[in-house]
């Protein structure tokens, strides 16, 4: 709490420039917390103080705090839901259970429910987000339904634009940008059961035209996935050749994105498998498996990556990317129960065998460098039978002998 000096200072501002700190004070980005792996959250705890300063203060904050901080509540027929948004979209869950029930402070209700099904047996499951999060929500739920190839066609989603603060006989307002920031996201959610629009101020009808639009597009086709990911990967390989190393991560990063898998730190999220499952219609990839194709970008992008920590000396994150990929290889031989021959390890009929071998050469490097010779020693082994005219794989092996 502040003294009552402090508290006068405050005041003898011009309005202006309190209301510019109350904005820093309690803007959303400024109570972030950030975690491992993008993973963030939120403590108001000591910016709310400012509202136990003075009944001035308190209104003056209390409508900044409104301005920036809008809330959505969220009501779904399943549990999991949450989990789901959590710690695959990496939304921050604000409040939820009772509490989220009992919020009144949401501008937008959001109903899912599944019509065939009846009401759930275990009730429905609520939990309140920030605007701000919203476009990962939505994203969440688009990778969802890519992955589940007709599950929104079972959901009927329910939107609600409400003014939480207007008294009952006050006439309703939610500005037209804030309208925008609170539907528009849900362009992500396609070919639904069920969809309508309300609310008290009811939606204005240009942004619902534009919502109904941006739901009314196709997802991108696997063929176009595919081909943004090469365009993506070679950007990012002639980064690398420029001695651009970050700026060559980040766009392999995007190059993930393309093909729906999301890179967050040392989590890596693979969506969208049975919607690349098919036979690929289009140049340059007519008549081919969407899944055999989307593996082989897959494993360029990992070892170009290795290949990028290896020129930053980031043996660590070498290291973790690389025995990644490696413990799903040995799960398909065996090797990652008990040490088998280095011929029988190397699968040299797999797709992209030489990516794979310089994957095995490059992870390899980092356990040098973090002082394990002898697992050093085993991976170049394999990776001498994945690229046996390799001399500089040779030259290394050599010397860990």
């Amino acid at each position: 709490m502040g003294s009552q000096q402090e508290v006068m200072g405050l005041l003898s501002l011009p309005p202006e420039i309190r209301d510019q700190i109350y904005t820093i004070i309690l803007h959303p980005s400024n109570n972030r917390t950030f975690q491992p792996d993008e993973y963030t959250d939120y403590d108001y705890h000591d910016a709310l103080a400012l509202f136990r300063l003075n009944r001035q203060i308190y209104y003056e904050a209390r409508d900044i705090f409104r301005t920036l901080n809008v809330f959505l509540r969220i009501k779904s027929p399943w549990s999991e839901a949450e989990q789901h948004v959590n710690l695959v979209g990496h939304v921050p869950i604000l409040m939820r259970g009772t509490g989220a029930s009992r919020f009144n402070g949401h501008s937008l209700q959001v109903t899912i429910e599944t019509p065939a099904a009846g009401e759930p047996e275990n009730g429905t499951h609520e939990f309140i987000m920030l605007a701000d999060d919203l476009p990962a929500f939505t994203k969440a739920w688009f990778y969802w339904n890519l992955s589940h190839p007709g599950l929104n066609q079972w959901l009927r989603l329910k939107l609600f634009l409400r003014d939480p603060y207007a008294p009952d006989w006050d006439e309703k307002h939610v500005r037209r940008d804030i309208q925008r920031r609170l539907l528009l996201p849900f362009g992500d959610v396609k070919g639904l059961h069920d969809f309508s629009l309300t609310g008290d101020p009811k939606p204005q009808p240009k942004i619902v035209a534009e919502l109904r639009a941006l739901q009314a597009l196709e997802p991108t086709s696997p063929e176009q996935c595919l081909v943004e990911c090469m365009r993506l990967k070679n950007e990012g390989n002639e980064l690398l050749q420029k001695g651009e190393v970050r700026a060559a991560l980040e766009v392999y990063n995007r190059a993930w994105e393309a093909i729906h898998i999301i890179v967050k730190g040392r989590q890596r999220h693979v969506h969208a498998e049975a919607f690349f499952a098919r036979d690929l219609v289009d140049e340059p990839f007519a008549r081919k498996n969407g899944q055999l194709e989307r593996m082989n970008l897959r494993l360029q992008l990992v070892a170009n990556t290795c290949l990028a920590y290896m020129k930053l000396g980031d043996w660590h994150e070498l290291q973790f990317w690389g025995v990644r990929t490696i413990q799903l290889m040995r799960q398909a031989t065996g090797a990652n129960q008990r040490p088998i021959p280095p011929e029988d390890e190397a699968l040299l009929g797999f797709p992209s065998a030489t990516q794979v071998g310089k994957i095995y050469y490059r992870t390899a490097r980092a356990f040098e460098e973090l002082g394990d010779r002898a697992e050093a020693r085993r991976l170049v082994r394999v990776a001498q039978v994945y690229l046996p005219n390799d001399e500089t794989v040779k030259k290394t092996l050599n010397s860990l002998m």
